[in-house]
């Protein structure tokens, strides 16, 4: 009888504690470049369609080479990818997901496939804006590569 009182007082604490547990943390990634993409907005064009408008300072990376740290986000259900979106806080801490706000995210097209991780990467490449407002990515990050 004491075994199972033991092993049932035993099993409520560690219930409790797992109850309790905070949420894992995400490093934070943010760095001059994502305070640019996040400063996106829209505006209506001659058709009045919304399309995205860049800060100038944004502006001024494009076709440049930057890098930038977070964490990757599938399009497909794949182990490997060479197109995903890349974003400043982890998936499991987006609206759709659990917590938090819409997080700033592009889309990335790398040289050489990448595996899945939950870790963040730092990944370096060509910045191009879609202003058109089409069903694309507005922000890529093209001809891109790991940064080891």
């Amino acid at each position: 009888m004491k075994i199972k009182l033991a092993l049932i007082i035993t099993l409520l604490f560690s219930s409790v504690k797992t109850l309790t547990a905070q949420p894992p943390t995400h490093v934070p990634l943010m760095n001059d470049t994502w305070r640019l993409i996040a400063k996106k907005t829209y505006k209506k064009n001659a058709s009045y369609k919304m399309v995205p408008a860049f800060p100038a300072g944004l502006k001024s990376l494009e076709n440049k080479v930057v890098e930038l740290s977070g964490y990757i986000i599938p399009l497909k259900a794949e182990m490997e990818y060479k197109n995903f979106m890349l974003a400043v806080v982890p998936y499991d801490q987006c609206p759709y997901c659990g917590q938090g706000d819409i997080p700033s995210m592009i889309e990335v097209v790398v040289v050489d496939a990448l595996r899945h991780s939950d870790k963040p990467v730092k990944i370096r490449g060509k910045l191009v804006l879609n202003e058109t407002g089409d069903n694309r990515s507005e922000i890529f990050l093209v001809d891109a590569m790991l940064v080891k």
